[in-house]
């Protein structure tokens, strides 16, 4: 998608990208904004981030058909899917306590910050539209992606390989996305972080996190995969009726 951005020297409006660039930009932004929306329809308070996820998807449909103009790619793209994240943060919370009224609870903190995040990223998109910005340079997924399988094993191995071994592998699994990393370097930058936070939620905060593995932590982490993959089978029937 990136190659296909090109900035304009032409007045005022340099950094208008062009007409396919807006149409698959838009339009990918229209279909998550959708896939968000129908997650809506199983959580028991959908109304913000329905309402959050039809305006996204009506923006994406605009810049699809060339509606809405761009002057600041980047600050455009980078708003709205700042605002998909606030989305997917009020549907993920949803059903925790406090997330109505000024009622306290689990649930308060990710309402403020999704709704911190979402109004920061509307702003954001906001300047991309009135604002002359740099467009979307070529990027690589590379970093990105390991970062976030690194947050996904540390959340899976937590629980049964305890606090130590689950930060030390998550550290080194994100450090691999640096194409500018060093074993040695990398492996005392894990070990460093790991006591760090070992320092910092178990010693200081005193908060009981179980430190080394389980006896039985092989079968607890195929007991957790086994109760994402029936969690996710009973969304997508809520989704998708499927009749066997």
């Amino acid at each position: 998608m990136a190659e296909d951005v090109k900035p304009s020297h032409e007045g005022p409006r340099s950094g208008l990208v062009i007409h396919t660039h807006n149409f698959r930009g838009g339009l990918t932004i229209a279909l998550l904004a959708l896939v968000l929306l129908m997650s809506t329809f199983i959580v028991s308070s959908p109304t913000v981030p329905r309402i959050l996820a039809i305006a996204v998807a009506i923006v994406g449909v605009g810049v699809a058909a060339g509606v809405v103009p761009i002057r600041g790619p980047q600050d455009f793209s980078g708003g709205l899917v700042l605002v998909l994240l606030a989305i997917l943060a009020l549907v993920s919370s949803a059903d925790l306590p406090g997330q109505r009224g000024f009622a306290f609870g689990p649930g308060t903190a990710p309402r403020l910050f999704a709704g911190l995040l979402a109004a920061v990223g509307a702003g954001v998109t906001l300047v991309g539209v009135f604002s002359d910005g740099p467009v979307i340079e070529k990027y690589k997924i590379r970093g990105p992606t390991l970062v976030v399988i690194a947050i996904f094993l540390f959340a899976a191995l937590i629980r049964p390989f305890g606090l130590v071994i689950a930060t030390y592998l998550a550290f080194l699994v994100s450090i691999m996305g640096s194409k500018e990393k060093r074993w040695l370097e990398s492996l005392i930058a894990a070990a460093v972080m790991t006591a760090f936070c070992w320092l910092l939620f178990v010693v200081l905060l005193s908060l009981p996190f179980q430190l080394w593995p389980q006896s039985n932590g092989p079968e607890i982490l195929f007991h957790q995969f086994e109760d994402i993959f029936t969690q996710s089978w009973i969304i997508l029937q809520k989704l998708v009726p499927i009749r066997l």
